[in-house]
């Protein structure tokens, strides 16, 4: 019996951590040291988080604005707006760890996994990303269809800065770390992993 009445207990106190739905993510976040400035608004349509995230401008240019979605039902959703518009993305949340797979219309991949922690203050964005053609030699990757997530990252984060080769101010690792493609643009097919964390603002 008193076996029994700690399991009991113990499921109580679990219940909230493994229960935890999309609306967990919604509110304003901003980027944690180490992860690039941007901040993201995150909101909700049904069961499909709507991410608004905002990046300063680069060389004196304007602020940009990427928006993405995420279902977190297994459900499929078409995203038509910006650089994403036509792209096709899955995505299930289980517990605190919401997994999505974005398809873009050119055929590159961004396999996502956000995970929430458990004060809910905090989350962590790990991409990987498939499929990316490389910019020609010498080119500092103009437009990266990447996105929406940092444009530091290679590959990722809508419009990259191009530039001279070798002026990209970044060198480029295999984990696609390096600024607009990393000098000269330098780059490859192969799978790249880049990592976020956000940290929630409060009101």
């Amino acid at each position: 019996m008193k076996r029994l009445i700690i399991s009991a207990i113990f499921l109580i106190i679990a219940l909230p951590v493994f229960a935890q739905g999309p609306e967990e993510f919604v509110g304003k976040w901003k980027s944690d040291p180490g992860t690039p400035t941007m901040t993201r608004e995150l909101t909700l349509e049904g069961k499909t988080i709507v991410m608004i995230e905002l990046q300063p401008g680069r060389n004196g240019g304007p602020e940009m604005t990427i928006i993405r979605k995420y279902p977190t039902d297994g459900s499929e959703v078409t995203m038509d707006i910006g650089m994403w518009a036509g792209s096709k993305v899955t995505g299930k949340l289980e517990g605190n760890v919401l997994t999505c797979d974005t398809t873009m219309p050119n055929g590159a991949k961004f396999h996502d996994v956000w995970t929430l922690a458990p004060d809910g203050k905090h989350y962590t964005n790990e991409m990987v990303i498939t499929g990316m053609r490389p910019p020609a030699s010498g080119q500092g990757g103009g437009q990266s269809a990447g996105g929406g997530q940092a444009g530091n990252q290679t590959g990722n984060g809508g419009q990259a800065n191009g530039g001279p080769s070798g002026q990209n101010g970044g060198q480029a690792n295999s984990g696609g770390q390096g600024a607009n493609g990393g000098p000269g643009g330098q780059g490859n097919n192969a799978p790249r992993t880049v990592k976020f964390s956000f940290s929630r603002v409060e009101d």
